[in-house]
């Protein structure tokens, strides 16, 4: 049964985010502003930090960035906005913001951080209380965007856009080799078997497996589709538990039996993305952010012949994606902080969070966004996102969090190497988190 798209993200929110080495050097930071008079005289230019996909659009309407420039035209044209943009891979933009936080750069007056940063940014007094400042955010949004932004119960960012995990596949090639839907990983492996058969110059299953975040995002997803905890219930890592055991065999022994590409463990996200768009594999997994521009044949060949769903699991587990999400947040370093609250009230109000939801298509948690015609029009596939909605898991919980992935990304990418073997790999991983003394079951 197809259910309508405001039912289906009103009611499984909660879902999304209720569950949503040594440091590396910051990739360098380069600002750009992408309209003329920017630093008009008489006006002043609100600076934000984010990635270069805040200036892209997924479909044919403006970029977000593009679409908050024109509210304030409209709105407030005293104000102006820059975009200083910061790295693709999570790892390398959360440096480059500790770097200015710091030092009390007042470079930026706005960034965007992940969920799993809140209690790092807001401890270390880098995240200001928005209660007051913007109290659009509790009248306006559904409370589990807020709480996965808040500490201390109060929120300390504006949330544009959340993110959720799943299997894409190509149902056309399902289909001519009489396959259903993988619900199992041993389903998922006959079925790369069965479809390579066929198609020998294909690849089977894609999965990001280079040393980032979205190693760890798809790790989760698999230790706990084989049946893992992230922590005992005294506090005590979990992942090197027989669950975990399975789950990192698993994912080790793909590329050396042929279901995954050997070079996938030196992929990031959008490598695994861009050969499935280009028709040249079978199953991806990925966040739901294709689903508004898959069918696009202007940028994939796969329109049609696809579909997304839930990541198989193990028999002694459950189906599981990881949920995530972004924010905006006011440096409490800022020189404009007046100028930069109106920015982030701009950045609440319905007109711009409508505008994520048609460049990037979902997950926005402004209660009308998806009352709206021309967003539902857009995304087209709700009822695909519904299905992996109640499979939402968060990543590890912890104020240490940077540490703690950097520990999971290095010793899950050894064994994945073959620098380790896996049981050296996961005791060495919860010998670490568990001496960072802080950590949540």
């Amino acid at each position: 049964m197809r259910i309508a798209g405001v039912h289906i993200l009103g009611c499984c929110m909660s879902l999304l985010l209720a569950g949503c080495g040594d440091q590396q050097a910051p990739a360098s930071v380069k600002s750009e502003t992408n309209r003329e008079g920017a630093a008009a005289t008489g006006s002043t230019t609100v600076t934000l930090a984010y990635n270069r996909y805040l200036n892209l659009s997924f479909s044919e309407h403006p970029s977000p960035f593009a679409a908050l420039q024109s509210y304030l035209e409209a709105h407030q044209p005293e104000l102006t906005v820059s975009l200083s943009v910061l790295p693709d891979a999570s790892r390398g933009h959360r440096d480059a913001l500790v770097v200015w936080l710091m030092a009390e750069d007042d470079a930026v007056d706005l960034y965007g951080i992940d969920a799993p940063w809140v209690p790092e940014f807001a401890q270390a007094g880098w995240a200001v209380p928005l209660g007051e400042l913007v109290p659009e955010l509790a009248r306006d949004f559904l409370p589990a965007g807020l709480e996965a932004f808040s500490w201390q119960g109060q929120p300390v960012g504006v949330p544009f856009w959340g993110s959720i995990g799943g299997l894409y596949w190509r149902k056309d090639l399902l289909q001519e080799a009489g396959i259903v839907r993988p619900t199992t990983f041993s389903d998922l492996t006959n079925a790369v078997r069965k479809v390579l058969d066929r198609h020998p110059e294909l690849s089977g299953y894609l999965w990001p497996g280079g040393r980032n975040e979205a190693l760890i995002q798809t790790w989760a997803e698999i230790f706990i589709g084989f049946g893992g905890r992230y922590f005992h219930a005294d506090g005590r890592c979990a992942v090197n538990s027989p669950a975990g055991h399975r789950a990192l065999n698993f994912m080790r022994d793909a590329p050396l039996s042929g279901i995954s590409p050997r070079e996938v463990v030196v992929w990031n996200a959008e490598e695994a993305r861009q050969r499935f768009v280009s028709g040249e594999a079978v199953f991806l997994r990925h966040n739901q952010d294709l689903l508004s521009w898959l069918d696009d044949t202007n940028r994939s060949r796969v329109a049609g012949k696809w579909a997304f769903g839930p990541n198989p699991a193990g028999p002694a587990g459950r189906s599981a994606s990881v949920t995530g999400g972004f924010a905006f947040v006011l440096n409490p370093y800022s020189r404009n902080r007046e100028a930069a609250v109106r920015v982030l009230r701009a950045l609440a109000s319905e007109e711009v969070q409508r505008a994520f939801g048609l460049a990037w298509g979902p997950v926005q948690y402004h209660r009308r966004v998806y009352e709206d015609p021309g967003v539902r029009a857009v995304n087209a596939h709700l009822d695909q996102l519904a299905a992996v909605l109640p499979d939402a898991v968060a990543r590890p919980a912890s104020s240490d969090y940077a540490q703690l992935s950097d520990i999971l990304q290095r010793e899950i990418h050894a064994a994945l190497t073959g620098q380790k073997p896996v049981a050296e790999a996961l005791d060495q991983a919860c010998i670490e988190i568990d001496a960072l003394g802080k950590r949540k079951p």
